[in-house]
């Protein structure tokens, strides 16, 4: 047995309003709330779900970066000892690393041909002497056959040397990372600049 909340009117068990009134019974009016309360229940999820998109955000190629930043140190690497700007200055870039270790690798193959040419350019005109050649009005050194045979050669060795400088300038100022023809695979040199760079980023 219930009562009208409104009027108290008794009510059949099965009454779904107040004969009396017109008032909705407790459990009329418990049903017509569940929608609008599981409406509100549902509302803030969807609320803070995020947005759903399709852009995806370009990763940064920092390779790329660090041959764009450095380029315009990296190629002082090939100027003979002018390597120590790039190797001081940008010691954590990879880029400059990769031309200081090249640099350094020409550099060292030009000391060591030069020192060469130098000993065996006097070992030759020791060995093929020259000789005293008279001019128009003057006497001069005539250079042997051999001498001028070996200067020539050495000569050619001094361009390709020069070549390869030129080569690795333009590499190192247009953001690329190539390694020198011949000489650039030489491992003893990158041991040791390996070993440098290890030191000076501790």
């Amino acid at each position: 047995m219930k009562f009208c909340r409104n009027c108290g009117t008794q009510l059949e068990d099965n009454a779904a309003f107040c004969p009396a009134c017109g008032t909705a019974t407790s459990a009329q009016q418990e049903a017509a709330q569940q929608p609008a309360q599981q409406a509100a229940a549902q509302q803030p999820a969807q609320q803070a779900a995020p947005p759903q998109t399709d852009f995806v955000q370009p990763q940064v190629d920092s390779a790329a970066a660090d041959a764009q930043q450095n380029r315009g140190i990296a190629w002082l690497a090939y100027m003979g000892l002018l390597l120590l700007v790039p190797l001081f200055a940008r010691k954590r870039s990879e880029y400059c690393k990769f031309h200081v270790k090249q640099g350094a690798t020409l550099c060292a193959v030009e000391i060591v041909y030069y020192i060469t040419q130098a000993i065996v350019m006097a070992i030759v005109k020791a060995i093929f002497p020259g000789h005293i050649a008279y001019g128009y009005f003057t006497y001069y050194y005539q250079d042997s056959a051999a001498t001028i045979i070996f200067r020539l050669l050495f000569g050619a060795g001094s361009i390709f040397l020069l070549v390869l400088a030129i080569m690795g300038i333009v590499n190192a100022a247009t953001g690329k990372q190539k390694k020198l023809p011949l000489i650039g695979q030489i491992p003893f040199i990158e041991m040791l600049m390996d070993k440098i760079y290890a030191a000076l980023n501790k």
